[in-house]
């Protein structure tokens, strides 16, 4: 038989108004830098939540992936997470001049609000992993749950990029299947950890009636599975969507 204390608990579970988790929400974004982006995202990149950035290469998307990864360190007295991040490459193409020219650049930002935050010790907090096939990436994704045990403070996860291992598997199936898997895997740790997933995709064409489209890659079914779709183009601006004729164009 259940004890008094036990039912208050559980009736506890009813305590929680939408507006408690708004306000807790709001406070659990990372900062892209992006005026206007952050602007329609509520602040930032949401926690416990995925984020697509898709589009073709050269568009920006590795550095704002990069960005992120130090965006997610701005000490809370200036209005940050104070956090760290987990960086898994898929595509080998990872620069850390380029990464440190980034953090240089975000310690001046700062330098006035919180002197210690340097780029040396910004570097520090960026975990990576080189995954250059599904499997290591799959491996890499399920002891993730190990890493966060022993570095709490990480807040973003990115995947640079999820489209790139996965199209090397010739068998359509299998490589479905491992996509549902990874998906599942990573929402699994965004309901135990506070954390943000971040993945980058390419665009491809389709055959849709007898008309060839330019969409993201991965599939439809796919699309329904991430929380947040950024669309970059060649031009520098951002689209927020899940479907490109659906998007609105984001302004700074």
């Amino acid at each position: 038989m259940e004890n008094a204390s036990s039912s208050s608990n559980k009736l506890n579970l009813f305590n929680n108004s939408c507006l408690d988790i708004l306000q807790r929400d709001s406070q659990s974004r990372i900062t892209t830098g992006h005026k206007g982006l952050d602007r329609h995202l509520g602040g930032g990149i949401a926690l416990r939540q995925i984020t697509e950035l898709v589009g073709n290469s050269g568009t920006g998307k590795t550095k704002m992936c990069l960005q992120l990864c130090l965006n997610v360190q701005i000490p809370k007295s200036a209005g940050g997470l104070e956090g760290a991040a987990l960086f898994i490459d898929t595509r080998r193409d990872f620069h850390p001049d380029r990464l440190q020219e980034l953090a240089k650049d975000l310690e001046r930002q700062y330098k006035h609000k919180a002197p210690d935050f340097q780029a040396s010790k910004m570097l520090q907090n960026i975990h990576y992993v080189s995954c250059p096939d599904a499997v290591q990436l799959m491996a890499t994704v399920l002891s993730s749950q190990r890493h966060l045990i022993a570095h709490p403070n990480i807040k973003v996860i990115v995947i640079d990029s999820l489209a790139f291992s996965l199209r090397m598997l010739e068998d359509g199936a299998q490589r479905f299947e491992l996509l549902l898997e990874l998906l599942q895997s990573m929402r699994r740790l965004q309901r135990e950890h506070p954390v943000a997933w971040v993945v980058t995709n390419v665009l491809t064409h389709r055959c849709i009636g007898r008309q060839f489209h330019v969409v993201p890659a991965l599939g439809d079914l796919y699309s329904h599975l991430i929380n947040e779709r950024i669309w970059f183009s060649r031009s520098g601006q951002c689209s927020l969507g899940k479907l490109w004729k659906t998007s609105r164009l984001v302004k700074d």
